[in-house]
């Protein structure tokens, strides 16, 4: 397309990931890396990605993109892995760390390393609307109800389950409030499949909650396999003890002695 012509497209390289995001915003690249996951331990998520290759393309599921780079670079990994697998990313694209517009970058960094065709974006909250638009400046050029001003669609993970989407794995680096971070990994046991991993950003010690999380995740529904840095791993188990009864309320009935059972 004529647009495209004079835009660069390469292979995903972390260090030009961060050029390309300093060079399109009024960010420096310190509050871009500070603001993203670092390439260490976007390394350290992608070995995990490659135990979970089976006989078809992965699905995974990123919740929490800021500027995009943990998201291409995850995304790049994926493909190599199979050409036919998609990330499906959720964020509800409000300002964030002085950037007005983080889902226009984010489209541009997929745009130059060639990974639209592997990903589909959900512009919406993981659960309810929360937290605030933090760029004082109101423009405008935006409407009052641009995701601009902190509005976007909600319940993003519970349309996904009633749409009856599974994953290979999912990414939470959105919320880091310890209770809406329970509730997100709790809509996560429906949505990825048994075996399936989850990755939690920032389980270090600047996020005491997410790491309060994170360290009582084993139960029977997820065990955690590994903790690098500041990224943690949880396996979704796929044995019984985990099963949710799908919302069902259990009840009782008589069996041939006569005595209560459960239903």
């Amino acid at each position: 397309m004529v647009r495209d012509a004079a835009f660069h497209r390469c292979d995903f390289n972390y260090d030009d990931a961060t050029q390309f995001l300093t060079r399109a915003s009024r960010a420096s690249s310190k509050d871009i890396v500070a603001g993203s996951i670092p390439e260490e331990d976007l390394a350290f998520i992608a070995t995990h990605l490659k135990g979970l290759k089976r006989n078809r393309p992965l699905r995974g599921l990123h919740i929490g993109n800021f500027v995009g780079l943990s998201l291409a670079y995850l995304t790049d990994s994926m493909r190599q892995i199979d050409d036919e697998s998609v990330m499906l990313s959720v964020d509800p694209a409000i300002p964030h760390r002085g950037i007005d517009a983080p889902h226009d970058l984010v489209t541009g960094l997929m745009t130059r390393y060639g990974l639209e065709a592997n990903w589909l974006p959900v512009t919406g909250f993981s659960l309810e609307r929360s937290g605030v638009a933090d760029v004082l400046n109101r423009k405008a050029s935006h409407t009052r109800f641009s995701s601009y001003n902190g509005f976007s669609a909600t319940e993003s993970l519970r349309s996904l389950i009633r749409m009856g989407q599974k994953f290979d794995f999912a990414l939470i680096d959105g919320n880091h409030s310890g209770p809406y971070l329970r509730r997100e990994i709790k809509m996560l046991f429906e949505l990825v499949r048994p075996n399936g991993l989850l990755f939690l950003d920032d389980v270090d010690e600047n996020w005491a909650g997410v790491v309060k999380v994170f360290e009582n995740l084993d139960s029977g529904a997820f065990k955690r396999v590994a903790h690098e840095n500041r990224v943690g791993v949880v396996r979704r188990q796929a044995s019984s003890s985990g099963k949710r009864n799908s919302g069902k309320k259990v009840g009782k009935r008589k069996n041939q002695n006569g005595k209560d059972t459960k239903a």
